[in-house]
C-alpha cells in the first residue's frame, strides 16, 4: 500500500509540473534573429513576423510600426544635405542628385551588414525575480572601400560643380564594388515575458542594435 502511495505521488507531482510548465514560443536566438533583420536590414516581412510574435505581449497591438522607406529617404535626404551644405551653392544644387546616390550607396552597404551569432546565454535576471535574460553575442560584417577616392583638395568654399561631382561618383562606385570586410563583436540582451505558460523574449531599445554598429561602420572610412 506504501509503494502505491509512493507512486500517487509522484505522478500528481508529475502532473502538476505539467500543468505549471512554461515554454518558449521562440529560442532566444530565432527572436534576436527577428531583432536583427528588423532594425539593422529594414526588412518589412521580418517586421510583420517580430510582430506576431510580440502580439499576445502588447495586447493583441503592433509592438513595431515602422515606415522603413520612408524613414530611410528622410536620412539620405538629410544626409545629403548636410554634406552639401559646406559647398557653394551653385555646386552643391548642381550634385545633389549625386550626393543622394553617395548615401544611398554607403547606407545600403549598412543596411546589408551580415549577421553571425556566437553564443547565447540565458541567466537569472538580478532585477526581476522569477525572470532570465538572454545575453547574445554575435559579429556583424559590412563591407567597405579599401582604398576609397581622396577628397578633393580643393578649398570646399571653392570647389567647382565638376569636381566635386566627378568625386561623388567616384565614391559610390567604391561603394558600389567595396572589397574590404569589417567585422564586429556586439551583445544584446533579451528579457523574458511570461504570458500565461508561454515565454516570450523583448527588449524595447530594438534601435540599440543599430546605434552600437553606426559609429564602427562610418569610423572605418
Amino acid at each position: 500500500m506504501k509503494n502505491y502511495k509512493i507512486i500517487f505521488m509522484l505522478l500528481l507531482t508529475m502532473m502538476g509540473q505539467s500543468v505549471f510548465a512554461q515554454t518558449e514560443v521562440k529560442k532566444p536566438k530565432e527572436v534576436f534573429e527577428l531583432f536583427f533583420v528588423t532594425f539593422l536590414n529594414n526588412d518589412e516581412a521580418t517586421r510583420l513576423k517580430l510582430n506576431d510574435y510580440l502580439r499576445p505581449t502588447v495586447e493583441g497591438k503592433d509592438a513595431f510600426e515602422v515606415n522603413f522607406k520612408e524613414n530611410a529617404d528622410d536620412m539620405i535626404k538629410t544626409s545629403a544635405d548636410s554634406f552639401l551644405s559646406i559647398f557653394p551653392k551653385a555646386a552643391a544644387t548642381a550634385c545633389q542628385k549625386e550626393a543622394e546616390d553617395y548615401f544611398k550607396a554607403v547606407f545600403a552597404n549598412f543596411r546589408n551588414g551580415k549577421l553571425n551569432i556566437k553564443k547565447v546565454n540565458v541567466a537569472p535576471n538580478e532585477y526581476v525575480e522569477g525572470q532570465n535574460i538572454a545575453k547574445v553575442e554575435y559579429t556583424v560584417s559590412f563591407k567597405v572601400p579599401a582604398n576609397p577616392t581622396p577628397e578633393p583638395k580643393t578649398d570646399p568654399k571653392k570647389i567647382k560643380a565638376d569636381e566635386l561631382k566627378k568625386f561623388l561618383n567616384q565614391m559610390i562606385q567604391d561603394f558600389t564594388t567595396a572589397d574590404k570586410t569589417i567585422i564586429t563583436d556586439q551583445e544584446f540582451s533579451l528579457y523574458e515575458l511570461k504570458e500565461g505558460d508561454k515565454i516570450y523574449y523583448w527588449n524595447g531599445s530594438p534601435d540599440e542594435i543599430v546605434t552600437n554598429l553606426t559609429d564602427f561602420y562610418f569610423d572605418s572610412f
